[in-house]
């Protein structure tokens, strides 16, 4: 076997953001939404902190886009926050 073959073995079948986006069983439009809370989750974690705000977004589509993240964990992630006495965000 080539060193080329062995490479193309070991990458895994990864998707780009677009391709992920459109493939979205649940409707691209709602997607983004679902990020955009999503990010502010992430943002809230200690591990996360060290991020930009664009980085934290690409994070939390790829969540999200992937299937890891629903609207139930957005919710309860938020309910969370605000009962450890986190002040809740501004619209």
């Amino acid at each position: 076997m080539s060193k080329k073959e062995a490479k193309t073995e070991e990458l895994p079948d990864t998707k780009t953001v677009d391709e992920m986006i459109l493939n979205y069983p649940n409707g691209k439009y709602s997607a983004i939404p679902l990020a955009a809370l999503w990010a502010k989750v992430l943002r809230k974690k200690e591990e996360n902190r060290h991020l930009t705000p664009a980085e934290l977004l690409d994070l939390a589509l790829k969540d999200v886009l992937s299937g890891g993240v629903d609207w139930k964990d957005v919710k309860k992630a938020m309910t969370a926050a605000s009962d450890s006495g986190e002040p809740a965000e501004k619209k």
